[in-house]
């Protein structure tokens, strides 16, 4: 089955991606589809991860439901203090490549079979031009208040990491509540930006400078999404 828009003009998306290696596609998605993925995400039982003095951390629903306020304003005060100092991040998270290896059934697990496989890959490489891409990773994503990404750019040297996609299934969001990809330059400069549209697919080479914008207490939503790379295996 074909999940992805049928009306997609993808030499037209080749194009526009060839002219900066970036790029985001409205409605990326027969409109069935982004309901139902972003009703499967709505239940998910989110873990935090972050980042402590000695590397990458994770905690999940039971353990952060079991933080009373102390323990919770302690986590904070570190996860803030590390991004004083350090790359940071903290948002919520559930690894869809565990429910694969779990073996899941529904239908996240079912949405992620078909990105493996060449329905959505031979798309991505006729958007990009990267042939090589054999392989996906995919996670679920929440940005609530509090959470953000500080800017990196995705190069890890055990992965051979080519481009990175955001699909957003965020039905209502606005601009000031943070959680917007920005793209930046060496001195600063915000080259580009993201807005997460609901059924939108945002997609970049590796490496590019970005960040994502902190989602400040008085927002009002969640933005939900799934995340992850394509790699040339």
């Amino acid at each position: 089955m074909d999940y992805t828009n049928p009306n997609l003009d993808l030499s037209q998306l080749n194009a526009e991606f060839s002219r900066g290696g970036r790029l985001l596609i409205r409605d990326f998605f027969r409109p069935d589809v982004a309901d139902a993925l972003a009703r499967a995400v709505e239940v998910i039982d989110w873990s935090l991860c972050y980042r402590d003095t000695q590397g990458d951390r994770r905690l999940t629903g039971d353990q952060l439901r079991g933080l009373d306020a102390g323990e919770r304003a302690y986590l904070i005060d570190g996860i803030v203090d590390v991004a004083r100092h350090e790359f940071q991040f903290s948002f919520f998270t559930e690894s869809l490549a565990d429910a694969l290896q779990r073996g899941d059934t529904g239908l996240l697990a079912r949405f992620i079979r078909w990105m493996a496989d060449e329905a959505f890959l031979s798309v991505m490489r006729r958007i990009t031009g990267i042939q090589e891409i054999n392989r996906v990773y995919a996670q679920a994503t929440m940005y609530a208040p509090g959470s953000f990404l500080l800017a990196h750019d995705d190069h890890v040297d055990v992965e051979n990491r080519r481009l990175a996609y955001v699909i957003n299934l965020t039905r209502q969001w606005r601009p000031d509540w943070g959680g917007l990809l920005h793209f930046s330059e060496r001195d600063g400069t915000v080259r580009d930006s993201f807005f997460p549209h609901f059924n939108s697919l945002s997609l970049f080479a590796v490496p590019q400078t970005h960040f994502v914008s902190y989602v400040p207490p008085f927002a009002q939503a969640q933005r939900q999404a799934i995340t992850g790379w394509l790699i040339a295996a």
